[in-house]
């Protein structure tokens, strides 16, 4: 017999978890569908994680390169990215038990599986423990989110060409990589890899990193990644990534070629597939 609910909500995301707690709050029975991430991609493996790791990377440039301007001064200064790593699945962790414990308070039903449309107002939920769920609602809402694009001909295999997923949940950061593309999720990861002594290469396909931002900020952003070592390339437009044993070669329209340990593809602009149960756009 299918549970019977006034919202189902799939996916636990900033828009789904929000949405649930406003419906339960205006006296709706609701419940929500979450494959993997309660609090989605921004609170996991997005936004969170990684500005806890943007903080420790500010303070190992100021104990790096500015120091003596605190007041600080010692011998041997050691970096631990592990340590870094630690901190930002703590942070992650605890907000994500803030959302658990908001499902709670405001009754809303949590079924961790992979939900799937059968029907205008039914969903079919594979638990993850195995068990299955019919649920019949009146109102569901679809709030799966987005996945990885991989780059066009080259498939992730989260080692030698990854996604920001690996970069975020890596206990220790390549020893290289070219970053293709210059928007705010590169930038902030050659930020953090590069104060912990990474050799970081940005290839941007327009005129100048952060392409979406006013050109001051810009044209500062790259005055700034130059004193601290980050190597950029603008008007690069990629046309290949191959992987080797050592790990990948890069090419871009120009003909340079780039050879790191890795190559990041920082994009997120494909609407997750998994088990919607609806049309969906194709991913290219």
């Amino acid at each position: 017999m299918a549970d019977q609910y006034d919202v189902v909500v799939l996916g636990a995301g900033p828009g789904g978890y929000v949405a649930a707690i406003r419906a339960a709050q205006l006296g709706l029975r609701t419940a929500v569908v979450e494959r993997q991430y309660m609090g989605g991609v921004c609170l996991n493996i997005g936004c969170i994680p990684t500005k806890a790791l943007l903080k420790n990377a500010e303070v190992a440039h100021t104990l790096q390169h500015r120091a003596k301007e605190f007041g600080f001064s010692f011998d041997n200064l050691k970096l631990d990215y592990p340590a870094a790593f630690k901190r930002s699945r703590q942070v992650s962790d605890r907000l994500v038990k803030g959302i658990s414990f908001l499902m709670k308070k405001n009754k809303i039903d949590v079924y961790d599986g992979t939900g799937t449309l059968t029907g205008p107002n039914t969903m079919a939920v594979k638990l993850n423990d195995g068990k299955e769920a019919t649920l019949d609602a009146k109102n569901i809402i679809i709030a799966t989110g987005a996945r990885p694009r991989p780059f066009p001909g080259v498939e992730f295999d989260e080692k030698k060409v990854i996604s920001y997923i690996p970069a975020i949940l890596a206990e220790n950061p390549p020893k290289s990589v070219v970053i293709i593309g210059g928007g705010a999720i590169g930038v902030e990861f050659a930020y953090v890899w590069v104060n912990y002594g990474v050799d970081v290469t940005i290839l941007e396909m327009m005129p100048h990193l952060l392409p979406n931002e006013e050109p001051e900020v810009s044209e500062t952003l790259e005055k700034a990644y130059k004193k601290l070592g980050v190597k950029f390339q603008t008007n690069a437009k990629v046309t290949g990534i191959e992987k080797t044993d050592g790990g990948v070669r890069v090419r871009s329209r120009a003909g340079n070629r780039w050879r790191p340990s890795s190559a990041w593809w920082p994009s997120t602009s494909c609407p997750t597939p998994r088990a919607s149960g609806w049309k969906r756009p194709a991913c290219s």
